[in-house]
């Protein structure tokens, strides 16, 4: 899963540092919970395979539990994402950071997606129209998070913004 974009140092020195400081911790917040919930899935996977079915389970849970907090963690760094889009100067920060906030909610997105799949996938069988849906929901968001990449590439290479991956 990919949440790790993080604000570069540039935008640190606006006047509303404090502000997009918080808004990195976050990101780098919610790049951990994601890490670390790709690992509990792949231990749980190790438990079912060795036939550990109640270990398999709480490994699960707790997987799910992390995309949930990165989903969270994400969710509310894009609402302070809004709030400095709001910001009337410098005069790019409205495009940068409201496509900043539509990424990080398409990310949390895909964490809650994450969080609702393992939880389902542990309890039964997704149906097919489930499954379908959920991979159409990735193919969308994957696709939106392309296009806000592109705009949030160029307002950097006109800007000078650095951005770290």
């Amino acid at each position: 899963m990919i949440i790790g974009v993080v604000f570069g140092t540039s935008c640190g020195q606006s006047p509303h540092a404090a502000q997009i400081d918080e808004v990195n911790a976050a990101r780098i917040k919610a790049r951990k919970l994601g890490e670390e919930a790709e690992r509990k899935r792949r231990v749980a996977r190790e438990k079912s395979e060795s036939g550990d079915h109640a270990g398999h389970d709480k490994s699960i849970e707790e997987a799910a539990d992390l995309y949930k907090q990165a989903a969270d963690t994400l969710n509310d760094a894009a609402k302070k994402t809004d709030d400095i889009a709001k910001l009337q100067r410098p005069e790019w920060y409205e495009e940068y950071f409201s496509l900043q906030s539509k990424l990080m909610r398409n990310l949390a997105q895909l964490a809650t997606g994450a969080h609702d799949e393992l939880l389902a996938r542990m309890n039964g069988s997704p149906s097919e129209a489930q499954v379908q849906s959920w991979k159409e929901n990735i193919n969308r968001i994957g696709k939106e998070n392309d296009e806000f990449w592109k705009r949030i590439k160029a307002i950097e290479k006109r800007e000078g913004v650095l951005v770290k991956e």
